[in-house]
């Protein structure tokens, strides 16, 4: 594997400012960027969002309108919005006869696209066989309803820890960004940041178990590896008091999701949260998230209850937005940095939403820190490559023996100076480390 290490007082090596990327933050389908997006599985929705002959629910995907819904056979469909006959709405559609039937004439689709009944029609028409209603495939994982929205066979569905866990193990969120997907991708492979934006003052003792690294050393040491599905992050930070160093690994996962420590990292090793950015178009997206941990179980009750109070009652729309100033409080800026709390998604969505709906990446320059982002938006565009040429990107899974993930190693451990960080990770990947604890016990109260 290619790395690449940069000086926390140096000028970055191989960066790729100039670099074309721009034309990655377009997401409909006949983009560069949205052909690359649908090259991979996408949460689109949760599990609970659509029952058996529920309701059908809208949804804008990547500039795509389609409705999804869960048939009375419990398959979740995602299909088109606009039914194929005279494009009435199927949101406002009746889930029965094992499919969604259109209001308007009474066609009758199923979760493949195929037309089951045209009951208006002659009786001995064969019309029906020949429309297809717009469909997209779906599975279902991690709590969460996915997609392949892309052409051609569908890939494997990755077997990444966080999703293929059972429930217990896993606590799932979700909130309304408003800026294109890549800047709110970007700052997850940014670990320097978060000794900043996320600094408040340590109340307890599980707050400074879990975010006390970042106070240690402002400046961390960051190498960056190329993997199999995407890019790693070492961040090596001098501890004083104990005489070692925190090494801190995270990971980005092609095209826009990413590996990182986030609340399960209290814990202790074991865990990790996965993020993914979903475009809702090209000034929107979904960010959601997939905490877990394999050994100890969740505080599940505080933080539902933290994610609650920052967001509208009954939405995954944050309260905090440019319209009230993120409802900043500046008379509180001397116990948190940034003045708007604890809760770590409201900072990350304050700041790349106050970059803008869609960031002119011209008006940058990248600096050391940004050697993770120099790094993906590289193998961004080497993704694209390779489709134009016919290949599978980066992190597209179809050989079943390549479809385990406990190379995605995330954590925060002490070791000593000049540890060899990549053996580090080896061993740590070769420990069992997501190997489930089959008896965990109630949910932890911290």
């Amino acid at each position: 594997m290619e790395t690449e290490s940069v000086s926390t007082n140096g000028s970055q090596q191989n960066g790729t400012r100039h670099l074309p990327y721009a034309f990655l933050q377009h997401t409909g389908r006949d983009t560069s960027g949205g052909r690359l997006l649908r090259a991979y599985w996408q949460p689109v929705a949760f599990s609970s969002d659509v029952t058996p002959n529920g309701a059908p629910k809208r949804l804008r995907v990547m500039g795509e309108d389609l409705v999804i819904y869960r048939d009375d056979r419990g398959r979740a469909g995602l299909l088109g919005l606009k039914c194929a006959h005279r494009c009435a709405d199927l949101s406002f559609g009746r889930v029965e006869d094992g499919g969604l039937r259109c209001i308007y004439h009474g066609w009758l689709f199923d979760v493949d696209g195929r037309c089951l009944e045209q009951p208006a029609e002659p009786k001995t028409s064969t019309y029906k066989d020949r429309i297809r209603q717009r469909a997209y495939p779906t599975h279902e994982a991690g709590g969460a309803i996915w997609a392949f929205l892309g052409d051609g066979e569908p890939p494997l569905f990755p077997n990444y820890p966080a999703v293929i866990a059972p429930d217990a193990y896993r606590f799932n969120a979700r909130w309304l960004a408003r800026c294109n997907w890549l800047q709110g991708n970007e700052g997850n492979v940014d670990p320097s940041h978060t000794s900043y934006l996320h600094r408040f003052v340590l109340d307890d003792e599980s707050e400074r178990a879990r975010l006390g690294v970042f106070a240690v050393d402002i400046a961390p040491e960051l190498t960056v590896e190329d993997t199999r599905f995407g890019v790693r992050l070492y961040a090596d930070r001098s501890d004083p008091r104990a005489g070692d160093h925190i090494l801190r690994i995270t990971n980005g996962i092609m095209p826009n999701g990413c590996a990182i420590s986030g609340y399960e990292a209290q814990l202790g090793p074991g865990g990790l949260s996965m993020f993914w950015h979903v475009p809702i178009d090209d000034t929107s997206h979904w960010r959601y998230e997939f905490t877990f941990h394999a050994k100890k179980p969740l505080p599940r009750e505080r933080m539902a209850a933290e994610y609650a109070a920052e967001k509208i009652a009954g939405t995954d729309e944050p309260r905090r937005n440019a319209e009230n100033g993120f409802l900043q409080d500046r008379d509180a800026m001397d116990r948190y940095f940034l003045g708007m709390g604890k809760v770590f998604p409201v900072h990350d969505l304050f700041v790349t939403e106050s970059q803008g709906t869609f960031l002119d990446h011209a008006e940058e320059h990248l600096s050391a820190t940004d050697v993770g982002i120099a790094r993906l938006r590289k193998h961004l565009l080497e993704a694209v490559r390779d489709m134009e040429a016919g290949r599978d990107p980066r992190g597209v899974i179809r050989d079943p023996a390549e479809n385990s993930f406990d190379d995605i190693v995330v954590v925060t451990k002490h070791v000593p100076p000049g540890s060899d960080n990549r053996a580090v990770c080896e061993q740590l990947a070769a420990s069992g480390l997501y190997t489930l604890n089959p008896d965990m016990g109630p949910p932890r109260v911290l």
